[in-house]
């Protein structure tokens, strides 16, 4: 099969949807397929193939203030069309609901081309929308029309969905009822896991700052990471236990915001070090995951966090907020839950895990046990037969809606 991915956001840019997609398309080359992604054009990054010879091709686009990463471009399909002649895809994989993957449906209808979409990130979120409308109030009023506006007429254009969530798939099936919609987990590495770690020291962490009381956060620094309350919790801790650390590992828009906090909150560099951006293989060989006390993260957002995932996969157990799309992730053998929000309750958390040595050694034993259920391999197997499924649908008929009539005009033209 040749499959053409969508990314609204690509590098030089990192994120989860980024690391679980390359990931996925790795283990379809292997399996024989050819994989194209389709990403907005940035002087920064201009390979024309990466990784496991995955083929990149440039949209043009304009950069944006909404969000670091997004550019805007148009959602008809016509500057689509040449790429879509020239390489017969047989499957489009759509990884958001933003413009190019929109522009890319468009196409597919025109050519009755087979649409899958997997619903990564959870934009609907007030605090990603306020990105967009630099305003709390704002965000929470548009929270509601953001389904009619932007996900319900990306989603009646593809045909079949799947989420690495069981809640969001449930979610988007309320929203969306005659759409199938399956959950099918993101994949890694796990083969890196597996490994015994180098020991290798990473230059951005001070010689002997990663100890018995050192915990850690990796990931974006965004806003909708909720990292102020990791940070907030965290100093409270510390007033009670001044040997606890935090390691927090990344780069993002809150960074200047987040070193500001720290200041005001009068944290030192014995207690919080702020790496910067790590490189993911580095970081797994260096076994800095697995030597630190616990993962923390209080967002509330994630659809299924990639860095938790590699957390546990690390044998980190994890300290996160009591919401669904993360309980669903860090089950109670394997961390511990907090009430979302609220930094007293993380600080008390904090101070019980670094006070339980055994039980921390249970939790790390018990996370390694979910590793396998991570395999990429397996994952891309699980794609592998969609995209099949797919094809047949297109073979016995299926059009989405309005799908032939456009087709057929396509056709005559």
């Amino acid at each position: 099969m040749r499959i053409a991915f969508g990314f609204d956001i690509f590098y030089p840019e990192t994120n989860g949807v980024i690391t679980t997609t390359i990931n996925l398309a790795n283990n379809l080359v292997d399996l024989g397929h050819e994989v194209y992604f389709f990403v907005p054009e940035d002087k920064q990054f201009t390979a024309d193939v990466i990784e496991n010879n995955i083929h990149i091709i440039h949209v043009k686009a304009l950069s944006t203030p909404i969000y670091k990463g997004i550019k805007v471009l148009p959602v008809q399909s016509w500057y689509l069309r040449k790429y879509f002649l020239k390489y017969n895809f047989d499957v489009i994989h759509c990884t958001s609901p933003w413009l190019i993957c929109q522009a890319m449906n468009h196409c597919a209808r025109r050519m009755h081309i087979p649409v899958l979409a997997t619903h990564h990130t959870l934009i609907d979120n007030p605090i990603y929308i306020k990105y967009a409308l630099k305003s709390t109030t704002l965000a929470n009023i548009a929270q509601k029309p953001i389904w009619p506006i932007v996900f319900e007429p990306f989603f009646r254009l593809v045909w079949m969905a799947t989420a690495p969530n069981q809640e969001t798939c449930k979610n988007i099936r309320e929203h969306i009822p005659d759409l199938e919609v399956r959950y099918v987990s993101n994949g890694i590495d796990i083969e890196r896991f597996k490994r015994t770690p180098s020991g290798q020291s990473i230059p951005q962490i001070p010689e002997g700052f990663l100890d018995d009381n050192t915990f850690i956060y990796v990931g974006r620094l965004g806003f909708e990471k909720a990292i102020d309350v990791t940070i907030k919790g965290f100093a409270k801790a510390v007033k009670q236990n001044p040997k606890l650390k935090l390691l927090i590992i990344g780069q993002g828009p809150a960074h200047k915001e987040l070193i500001d906090l720290v200041e005001e909150l009068e944290l030192t560099d014995n207690n919080i070090c702020f790496t910067g951006l790590i490189d993911n293989h580095i970081l797994v060989d260096s076994g800095v995951l697995r030597k630190s006390v616990a993962f923390i993260t209080a967002s509330l957002s994630e659809n299924q966090a990639i860095t938790v995932i590699e957390a546990l996969c690390s044998g980190c157990p994890v300290i996160c907020a009591n919401v669904f799309n993360m309980t669903a992730l860090v089950d109670k053998d394997s961390g511990w839950y907090f009430e979302g929000g609220n930094d007293s309750d993380l600080a008390d958390k904090i101070l019980y895990v670094a006070a339980h040595k055994e039980e921390r050694d249970q939790k790390s034993a018990n996370a390694l046990k979910s590793i396998d259920k991570y395999d990429g391999k397996k994952i891309a197997k699980q794609f592998e037969s969609i995209y099949l499924e797919l094809i047949e649908k297109k073979k016995q008929g299926f059009y989405v809606i309005d799908g032939e009539k456009k087709a057929n005009r396509y056709e005559n033209q």
